[in-house]
């Protein structure tokens, strides 16, 4: 709900109060331009079950007739909605799983298998065909979200568990470093 003389969103903290005789819902920093009629903040809600309508009638500015304002004001008990929880997003850096080499031609030899064009399969996932396309080449690494939709929509896996580097053994002393490449150019300016 809005403050009725700043107009800005207040949420639940309006108070009712008393400005020049004519009373207003407002927010805590425009409430010290009247008198507060009620010492409690009247806490607003659109779609709370426990409500009551409420209208105020005052006259318009500059004589131009009544105005009427609706709200809807919470009658129960002063018990606030509970937060909804959020559903625990998986972080990709902790991920072991990475993309298949070539998702490309998995992706479009699953979706011919079905008998879809690539237009048909761009409409169905809700994506467009030219970044379908672009996937199907290779060309576009698709993000997470996409990714699951294409996996869930084609009944296929385009993941796989990254396996870490195999280490052979230490570089060989035959071999040429960076190191010695800065030995050799200080050798040549002397």
């Amino acid at each position: 709900m809005s403050c009725e003389m700043c107009g800005k969103f207040a949420g639940p903290d309006l108070s009712e109060s008393d400005v020049d005789g004519v009373r207003m819902l407002l927010c805590p920093k425009c409430s010290r331009f009247g008198t507060k009629v009620y010492s409690k903040p009247i806490h607003v809600y659109e779609d709370d079950i426990e409500e009551s309508e409420v209208s105020f009638v005052r006259s318009k500015p500059g004589g131009q007739g009544p105005s009427v304002s609706h709200v809807k004001v919470r009658t129960g008990t002063q018990q606030r909605p509970q937060p909804v929880a959020k559903r625990r997003r998986r972080d990709a850096l902790h991920s072991n799983d990475v993309l298949v080499d070539d998702y490309g031609t998995v992706i479009k030899e699953a979706r011919k298998a079905k008998g879809w064009s690539l237009e048909d399969f761009a409409q169905m996932i809700n994506e467009k065909a030219s970044l379908m396309q672009k996937i199907e080449k290779s060309e576009f690494n698709p993000p997470e979200r996409l990714i699951t939709k294409i996996e869930r929509k084609l009944d296929i896996s385009l993941k796989e568990e990254a396996v870490a580097p195999i280490f052979t053994g230490t570089a060989s002393k035959k071999e040429t470093t960076l190191g010695d490449v800065v030995k050799l150019k200080k050798k040549k300016r002397s």
